[in-house]
């Protein structure tokens, strides 16, 4: 996993040495090297990935994924890409993958070629090192380290993998940035992550000195193999990559004849926030100066030398502190970016659990499992600064269909269905939803018009609005009687809809058809057009309009097809029921078989009653909650037609639970009401048959199931008390959809 350091906390803490360096002897060469970190801006990390080592496999290629990330595909590439980052840094350890004579296996580095050829073709600037093969261990020939037992070997080592490196990749133009080594340190001793700059010590001293040497080889290894390697910008690191490690005075930048370097430097600071787990979670004063003393170090003791300045790894890990991890990084980039620096956060996939309270080494921005964003808040502080290559306001922004059927909810295309049927491009690229742009709508609930309105993120600005309908739901016919040259057409009011059209015809494919538009009400008799004996087709669907117009996008679906004779007497005619509302049970309520009896009555256009599943069919819609049940019935056998009928599920029987009584006062307490209730009435009277004194309290707080009564109860006087429960629709509450009272009780007020 990533390994961390401790960097100086404060200016107060950190005594800079500073000398001379070598600037570059070429102006031109100096100022393209800052203008290509510039363009660098804010970058993104591959970490435990190519850079895994000590895997316990023989296939080397499995070492990509040996450290719990998934192997890296186009996909993970092209999302970087759209983000917003400008640069990538593909760390990769070399080692496992080399023989005996640090000859590294093809397949290997063929591997690692496709993955940056995908960055490149990304337009990203792509880094390329040295990275976990910084190690010997005592009585084994490994890699390098950077002291005096270990340079011969170590040079070897080195310039073996850059001759490699770089002959493959060295007609690959400017957007490929080599990185000599990574964090370059004395590992398992007390200096790994932290020195005094102003008194080394030997061990420290004779490691920068090695460094120098090693940085060297390897730039004079890059540019011997030619092509655009010689003037190819090399990052080079100080000891261990820090800022103490930079700014020493015994560290030296290579001599270069192309003057095409950069300083290679790291910055998790400060580490209490950044990177202890145990540390400090709030990005507090003291944080913030510790982050500003960085800047203001790199400012004057680095940017100073004439070369720019690659802080190659950054981050802060999930310390379950959103707000205050993005204001971290918010910071972090803003100055980095003002100064002219480009910075790389550290992804290496990995991600706290929801109640972890675990917060190492969490420093996961993008899940390549599914190419998601955990920290929105995180990403977007990294991605503040981007530069931006287009507004959506050239964008063009089409929707998969120009109409949707209006449901009561919020219409949101971007996200219907887990689809986003909102296609948006630029240039002819299709961008992706929460990368480089966030959707937001206005008037999307009601049928009419609804407006998106897309707004740029990452590397895009600007904002665009479209237009969709939201058109009236499919309709029902509810009613379809007939008399001598005539029918009768009722369906469901739409209360969405400025009308409707009724559509008739003999046709029962409609390719013929008559049409009738209505207005302000739910029926509608046609008599013009329909003949005694013929067989008509009916259907209806709502619409609206919007400034008077009405387009095709603005009809609802049609209602189902009904059919009916007309002037037959064999015809539905009307229905009825013994009562108009019913008393919730939790089963489904059906007025046509209640307890072995029929409430419902059905009759035909001459008022004959017809049987039940002999000239007529029965079914319900809603006729379980509380609320508005609904019957449909159909005509069967010699009986055409269709009739619909509603009735009221009223809530159960409410209970007192508790009635109690204070000094001059009382207390009713009630049973919580049944399902759809939305309210409670208590009656209360000193009167026990509710006739005179009645006192009437509604409350509609469905979690306060009581009320105290105080100013009219008086002490020594009786009380009557009931409650019932109500449900309303529309608004409103009418007497059928009040539930039957409780049982009475009473109370003597104390």
């Amino acid at each position: 996993m990533k390994l961390f350091r401790k960097l100086l906390a404060a200016a107060a803490s950190a005594a800079i040495a500073i000398t001379s360096l070598a600037f570059p002897t070429s102006a031109e060469a100096a100022s393209r090297a800052k203008e290509i970190v510039k363009e660098m801006g804010v970058g993104w990390n591959l970490g435990n990935t190519f850079d895994s080592i000590n895997i316990n496999t023989s296939d080397e290629m499995k070492y990509e994924t040996g450290w719990g990330n998934p192997e890296t595909t186009k996909a993970m590439i092209d999302m970087v890409a759209e983000m917003g980052f400008s640069s990538i840094r593909i760390p990769v350890s070399w080692h496992p993958h080399v023989d005996g004579n640090n000859n590294i296996s093809s397949a290997w580095l063929n591997r690692v070629k496709t993955v940056v050829d995908w960055a490149i073709n990304d337009g990203l600037y792509v880094i390329v090192n040295i990275h976990h093969d910084n190690d010997i261990r005592k009585g084994k020939k490994n890699y390098f380290y950077p002291s005096s037992d270990h340079l011969t070997t170590s040079k070897e080592y080195v310039t073996k993998i850059w001759k490699q490196v770089s002959e493959k990749f060295k007609n690959y133009n400017d957007h490929l940035i080599f990185e000599t080594l990574n964090e370059p340190r004395l590992i398992g001793t007390n200096s790994e992550w932290w020195f005094n700059t102003a008194n080394p010590g030997t061990a420290v001293n004779d490691a920068i000195n090695c460094i120098n040497i090693l940085n060297q080889a390897a730039v004079d290894t890059i540019r011997a193999t030619g092509g655009n390697n010689k003037t190819r910008l090399i990052m080079c690191p100080g000891y261990d990559a820090s800022i103490e490690g930079a700014t020493v005075s015994s560290f030296k930048m290579p001599n270069d004849s192309a003057n095409m370097l950069a300083y290679s430097v790291h910055g998790y600071t400060p580490y209490e926030f950044a990177g202890d787990g145990k540390g400090t979670a709030t990005y507090s004063r003291t944080v913030k100066n510790s982050l500003n003393w960085l800047f203001t170090s790199l400012k004057n003791n680095v940017l100073t030398k004439g070369y720019p300045v690659v802080l190659g790894e950054f981050g802060a890990t999930d310390k379950n502190n959103y707000t205050d991890r993005a204001n971290w990084a918010k910071d972090y980039v803003t100055q980095a970016t003002n100064l002219g620096i480009a910075c790389l956060v550290w992804d290496n996939g990995g991600f706290r659990s929801p109640n972890s309270t675990n917060y190492n080494d969490h420093y996961g921005v993008v899940n390549r499992r599914t190419l998601s964003i955990p920290d929105t808040k995180y990403a977007d502080a990294l991605l503040s600064c981007v530069k931006k290559v287009g507004s959506l306001k050239n964008s063009e922004i089409t929707v998969k269909y120009p109409s949707y059927t209006y449901s009561g909810k919020a219409i949101t295309p971007d996200s219907r269905n887990g689809a986003n049927e909102f296609t948006v491009k630029m240039n002819g690229k299709t961008l992706t939803k929460g990368l480089s742009y966030t959707v937001s709508y206005s008037s999307n609930v009601k049928v009419g018009v609804a407006t998106a309105t897309f707004t740029g993120k990452g590397k895009y600005e600007g904002s665009k609005s479209v237009q969709f309908v939201i058109k009236p739901a499919k309709n029902s016919i509810t009613g379809l009687t007939t008399a001598a040259n005539k029918i009768t057409v009722n369906w469901k009011e739409d209360k969405t809809a400025t009308g409707y059209q009724v559509l008739y015809s003999t046709d029962s494919s409609f390719k013929t058809y008559h049409s009738t538009t209505v207005q302000g009400k739910t029926s509608v008799n046609l008599t013009s057009v329909p003949k005694t004996g013929e067989k008509y087709y009916i259907k209806v669907r709502s619409f609206f309009t919007k400034d008077g117009k009405l387009t095709s996008t603005r009809y609802g679906n049609y209602s189902d097809v009904k059919s009916i004779v007309v002037g037959s007497a064999k015809v539905l005619g009307s229905a009825s029921l013994a009562y108009g509302s019913y008393t919730y049970t939790g089963s489904a309520i059906t007025p046509d078989n209640r307890s072995g009896k029929d409430d419902l009555t059905v009759k035909d256009a001459n008022g004959k009653k017809l049987t039940k599943n002999v000239d007529y069919t029965v079914s319900y819609t809603n006729n379980k909650a509380v609320g508005v049940a609904y019957i449909s019935i159909k005509g069967k056998g010699s009986y055409s037609g269709f009739l619909n009928k509603q009735f009221v599920i009223k809530p159960a029987v409410n209970e007192i639970t508790s009635l109690t009584s204070t000094s001059g006062a009382f207390k009713v307490a009630w049973k919580r009401g049944t399902s759809g209730t939305v309210g409670y009435q208590v009656k209360y009277s000193t009167d026990k048959n509710f006739v005179n004194n009645v006192h009437s309290y509604t409350s509609t707080n469905l979690s306060d199931l009581s009320e105290n009564f105080s100013s009219v109860p008086k002490s020594g006087e009786t009380w009557y008390v009931k409650v019932r429960s109500f449900y309303t629709k529309d608004g409103s509450v009418t007497a059928t959809r009040y539930g039957n009272y409780s049982a009475v009780k009473s109370i003597k007020v104390k």
